[in-house]
């Protein structure tokens, strides 16, 4: 049977054009802060940002203390300021071309949770965001419930996208917090439509409903007022986005690599955010940390490693900067900050209009809100460290790749791969039997391959019974090699080792009526280390082998029995990634694009339908990703990357091309032709290079 096309969306073509280059200006300022903006001035404002190529940037209407940044009668302006800011960098940046969005901070609103108590998000415990009396104050949080609150914040979007020419609006921390509340309405609503307020899938449902609802009335007043106008609700790569993505107009994606988002959050997040035809954009920042690091500035470098990664998955880059209170831009973050971005806009031509090409999706499941994938503590959600680790196998296999929700298509992709932590119900799980009927290839790790609640599993085909999870965490893996070799693994681990690996997470017990899919088996130690029985410093070594079965293969199914998502994110075991790589390429046996990069480099594929000015382009996207030596307290930076040389990236798009080059520089690669599409070989990547195949 035919391998399917591969998927490109079609609706990502007809969006307008957005804008790359942007700047997200957080302008945050307390009451002990006496006097602001004393030192702007329209034009250097203006002027600042033009010479550093930005062409969009995001301005303060209100920030998360609750000050207004000009003239209103609606809400406090902050005492500090004597003018209308938010007016004249409106002024400065339409007078030079530069698109330009109002910030407005909407749950967090430190004047608001003073003044209206009742509108407050109550905890589980009785208790609110509110800091105590003797800490520092922080955050709090806003209840969406609370129909006064969000009238009031209508009323000032109104004001605000009346009064000025604003491209959008641009709305932080609109998410309900930590996806419950239990103030008096949203007790009150819950037990009307007859549900339980302590069951947290149902807080989530509602939640969702709420902030559902207050996006679709934003998103329609915006439109009202300025038809054309861009509507951001920030935080929304949550699951359920399928009922939140028609009011929103592009997709930001806040994941400033080196605070606690890490180099991870991203990569997962654009793969998810970008299958529901809206636009993406992907923001870093200049910081050394995070927000608010007066005196963090990145080297250019750092920006050159990470901005090659947001384009490469189809986003726009928007990188995040602080004003400081007196209103002046910083002439050495935006000399910084320039040099990149003259860099995206020449590469602009090969990124209008193209869209990723995908072959596989992870198939991601849970209650709405919730983070798709994360190993951040107050954010990790069931699947989380299981999405990360798949992104992490698949992109290091090379597999372009989308996260997806069981109720999107499928049958748009060549191999799914369910994390482990998956729930599969007997409605997915006939989806599955017929996707792989129709010819299409299933990865699945651990518990997706159990239907849920259940001890069976829903490939019968494999012939495997599910006998629990091992009492031994670690127990081992051993690969079936030789005489334990079925005919479906007899070439399949040539090369490894014969050892027994440790499966660190644990494994489930399945036992094999037919042994011949099975390609590795689970051994135990003779105990598992405990106060009561222990030896060394570690877990109790390998003492036998069992018949359960550790991986297995037949046709296009291929599956572990140990939860190897989480595994691998946890402890980057090289024989996971092995494991994986080979069982992929046993379901799968061609990918539509190879290289000989190293593990570090990431290689993304993008394609623009031919155009007025140019043909068919199908990309190849080389992103040099090469982090400095770290210890235990210095976090992941990447500003000296190792210089790769004479990368080769086979594209198998099933056609032939007559050229290809690289988009930077227009240097002409020497070109051979495959048997369904071609090879190329690039002479040298510093931070990143496209490869054009026409």
């Amino acid at each position: 049977m035919p391998l399917r096309p591969p998927w490109i969306d079609p609706r990502l073509r007809e969006l307008p054009p957005r804008p790359w280059r942007k700047i997200h200006l957080d302008y945050h300022n307390s009451e002990h802060m006496p006097r602001l903006a004393e030192q702007f001035d329209p034009d250097e404002f203006g002027d600042t940002l033009a010479r550093a190529h930005v062409d969009a940037i995001v301005v303060f209407a209100k920030d998360m203390h609750g000050y207004f940044y000009y003239p209103t009668e609606s809400g406090p302006v902050h005492r500090g300021l004597s003018f209308d800011l938010l007016g004249a960098q409106v002024e400065a940046c339409r007078a030079r071309g530069i698109k330009v969005y109002a910030y407005y901070c909407v749950t967090w609103d430190n004047y608001l949770a003073e003044h209206h108590p009742e509108w407050l998000v109550w905890k589980r415990d009785r208790t609110t965001y509110l800091p105590k009396f003797d800490q520092t104050p922080g955050w709090t949080a806003l209840c969406l419930s609370n129909e006064d609150f969000v009238s009031l914040v209508l009323q000032h979007s109104r004001e605000i996208l009346e009064r000025y020419e604003l491209d959008g609006i641009w709305y932080d921390m609109p998410l309900p917090i930590n996806g419950e509340c239990f103030c008096r309405n949203c007790l009150a609503q819950l037990r009307a439509a007859g549900h339980d307020p302590l069951d947290t899938l149902a807080q989530r449902r509602h939640k969702q409903l709420l902030l559902t609802e207050f996006m679709r009335r934003t998103h329609e007043l915006a439109h009202s007022i300025r038809p054309g106008c861009q509507v951001d609700h920030n935080n929304q790569t949550r699951l359920g986005l399928g009922q939140r993505a028609p009011f929103m107009d592009n997709i930001d994606i806040e994941a400033l690599p080196t605070a606690f988002w890490g180099y991870l959050y991203f990569p997962a997040n654009v793969r998810y955010a970008r299958t529901f035809g809206t636009s993406v954009c992907g923001m870093s920042g200049r910081f050394q940390g995070a927000w608010a690091d007066f005196g963090g500035l990145k080297h250019p470098n750092q920006l050159r490693s990470e901005l090659p990664g947001i384009i490469a998955q189809g986003a726009q880059c928007d990188l995040g900067d602080q004003l400081p209170p007196n209103g002046r831009l910083d002439p050495a973050v935006y000399d910084t900050i320039g040099q990149v971005y003259a860099e995206i806009e020449r590469l602009e031509p090969f990124l209008n209009r193209a869209v990723p090409v995908t072959e596989a999706a992870i198939v991601v499941a849970g209650a709405p809100l919730e983070d798709i994938g994360t190993s951040h503590p107050n954010l990790a959600g069931s699947t989380g460290r299981a999405v990360y680790g798949l992104t992490r196998l698949l992109m290091e296999c090379r597999v372009q790749f989308d996260i997806i929700e069981p109720d999107q298509d499928l049958e748009r992709y060549r191999l799914l791969v369910l994390p482990d932590g998956l729930e599969v119900d007997e409605g997915l799980a006939q989806r599955l039997r017929a996707y792989l009927a129709g010819g299409g290839a299933i990865f699945a790790s651990h518990s997706a391959l159990r239907l849920a609640g259940t001890d069976t599993l829903w490939a019968e085909e494999l012939g495997l019974e599910y006998r629990g999870e091992s009492p031994f965490a670690p127990a081992y893996l051993k690969l079936a090699l030789g005489s334990q070799a079925s005919a479906a693994g007899a070439q399949l681990w040539e090369g490894l080792p014969d050892y027994e690996y440790a499966l660190y997470e644990g494994t489930a017990q399945w036992l094999p009526r037919d042994p011949s899919a099975v390609v590795a088996y689970v051994g135990e130690p003779l105990f598992q280390r405990s106060p009561q029985h222990y030896t060394s410093h570690a877990q109790t070594p390998f003492d036998h082998l069992t018949d359960y079965a550790a991986a297995v293969v037949r046709g296009r199914l291929a599956a572990t029995a140990f939860p190897i998502g989480a595994s691998y994110h946890r402890h980057g075991y090289w024989i996971y990634r092995e494991v994986f790589r080979r069982l992929l390429g046993a379901v799968l046996p061609e990918r539509l694009v190879e290289s000989d990069a190293p593990l570090s480099a990431e290689l993304a594929v993008t394609h623009q339908a031919a155009g007025a000015d140019h043909p068919e382009r199908w990309m190849v996207h080389v992103v040099n990703f090469s982090p400095n030596r770290r210890g235990p307290e210095h976090p992941e930076y990447l500003e000296d990357p190792i210089p790769l040389h004479d990368v080769r990236v086979t594209l198998r798009a099933d056609r032939p091309f007559r050229r290809a080059y690289l988009a930077a520089s227009g240097a002409e690669l020497p070109l051979s032709a495959t048997a369904n599409g071609a090879s190329a070989v690039v002479p040298r990547v510093q931070f990143g290079e496209i490869v054009v195949f026409e």
